[in-house]
């Protein structure tokens, strides 16, 4: 009989206990050679877990079995083939398709038979189980580790090496990792500090070239400022923050916990702030998520037929969890919504005044924020310098003294910028009275405004008899910014 030998392993463990690459096929060839049978091709997938079918020396075995050029495929256990009853099911019959019968040379089945499949189908599950217990025992001790501040495992992240189990900062990788953060807060965009790294010759992991992506994910991993996360993805997608364990103060950090939060705050506003998002025709998109199950909700509109004949144009908004059945809520007026939107503003008014009047005195008080446009070309021209030091071009004599020139030119503006605008030029309840503001303010500033003072809003439609109407908006969860 044409034989095909299937091997695999996927520990070193494995190989310690007999499993070996080697082992396998020394066992199994002697078995051929029992048997009377001729050895075909030897299929060995070395360092690939059982739990799926995704492995390319078997891969390659199914296809030579469709080409009919295969009688029996010999295994040294069931769980080398696989671990998982379903994919044992596909895999059978698949053999039985093409005539092929199955064959381990340590246990004894039978696939011809009921209580012969049977008996393999329990092995299986049992390898199955065995497989999903140990993952559970190793995620467990991994979480535990992480809530210990101790790294569970895989390689140190750009910036770090790893020493005894513990993240220590790279000499210059570190610095590199700082120059981003700085270049960030200084106005640069991911894509161009990826552009400027490149230019200047840093290397990123593994003497890679930076993108913008890559430079948005340092930015955002909690690493750095001596943080340990753990659980953040899973499967190759990210978990949601709540599955998240974050561990402060793991390791010596790289950056302060205050310029990584100021990053933070500044990538959270350039993702709120991007033209696809901007160009938007509903007011709340991006800010919107459904009361009931936590989803994005996603704008329409709908024309409406009233009585007499007239028609009338809504923007509504939907769960995205709606279409498939995940999530029941109705859908939500985008006028119903803004009613809502503005009384909750209303209720918080004298908070708000506060902080305002907070906020206008520390700008009165900053000379930079009342230069105006034409001087403020200055700014752009000041960080030209800093580059132009940065690059050896001017020295540092020079710097100061166009430092020293700068300071006293804010000096003066400021003093001509607080004779012309005090505090008590402000009409400061004005400010804060939000139905007046939002009936002045067009759709598009309406825009802007929703998103410049919300951050996300958790909201339901109703069924509420109020003042003729079958549905008003409540407003679950709202977060300011």
């Amino acid at each position: 009989m044409r034989t095909a030998v299937y091997i695999r392993v996927s520990t070193e463990e494995q190989a310690a206990e007999g499993f070996s690459i080697a082992a396998q096929k020394e066992r199994l060839t002697a078995y051929v050679r029992s048997q009377g049978w001729t050895l075909c091709h030897v299929y060995a997938d070395e360092g690939f877990s059982a739990k799926d079918t995704k492995r390319p020396a078997l891969q390659r075995l199914l296809g030579d079995i469709q080409t009919g050029s295969i009688d029996v495929v010999l295994v040294y256990r069931l769980d080398r083939l696989t671990r998982s009853v379903l994919d044992l099911y596909r895999l059978l019959q698949e053999f039985e398709d093409y005539g092929v019968r199955f064959k381990s040379c340590t246990e004894v089945y039978d696939t011809t038979t009921a209580i012969g499949r049977l008996f393999i189908t329990l092995v299986a599950a049992l390898a199955q189980w065995e497989r999903e217990n140990l993952g559970e025992r190793v995620k467990l001790g991994m979480e535990q580790m992480a809530r210990e501040r101790k790294r569970p495992g895989g390689p140190p992240p750009f910036g770090y090496t790893l020493q005894h189990h513990q993240l220590i900062p790279h000499p210059e990788e570190a610095r590199v990792v700082r120059y981003m953060f700085q270049q960030y807060l200084s106005g640069y965009s991911p894509g161009q500090i990826a552009e400027r790294a490149n230019r200047a010759g840093y290397p990123g992991k593994h003497g890679g070239k930076w993108s913008g992506s890559t430079v948005t994910r340092l930015l955002r991993n909690p690493v750095y400022y001596g943080a340990l996360r753990w659980n953040a993805e899973a499967g190759g997608q990210p978990n949601k923050r709540d599955a998240w364990i974050l561990a402060e103060d793991a390791h010596q950090a790289i950056v302060d916990r205050e310029t990584f939060l100021k990053v933070q705050e500044r990538l959270k506003l350039r993702q709120r702030t991007h033209p696809r998002i901007l160009a938007s025709p509903f007011l709340f998109s991006g800010l919107l998520y459904c009361g009931r199950c936590k989803a994005e909700m996603r704008g329409k509109n709908a024309d409406i037929r009233k009585s007499g004949g007239r028609r009338y144009r809504h923007a509504y908004y939907l769960c995205k969890n709606r279409q498939s059945g995940l999530c029941e809520a109705p859908l939500l007026r985008e006028d119903q919504l803004e009613e809502a939107l503005v009384g909750e503003l209303s209720s918080v008014q004298e908070e708000m005044l506060a902080i305002f009047r907070r906020m206008i005195q520390e700008l009165l008080l900053s000379p930079v924020s009342r230069l105006p446009e034409n001087r403020k070309q200055l700014l752009q021209k000041r960080q030209r310098w800093l580059m132009a030091y940065e690059a050896g071009v001017i020295t540092l004599e020079e710097l100061a003294a166009k430092q020293a020139a700068w300071e006293r030119l804010k000096e003066e503006e400021a003093s001509e910028a607080h004779a012309a605008f005090a505090p008590e030029d402000i009409d400061w309840q004005q400010w804060t009275d939000w139905r007046w503001i939002w009936q002045q303010a067009t759709r598009e500033e309406r825009r802007h405004l929703a998103l410049l003072l919300v951050d996300r809003v958790e909201a339901e439609a109703c069924a509420v008899q109020e003042k003729g109407r079958q549905r008003t908006v409540k407003l679950r969860a709202i977060s300011f910014r």
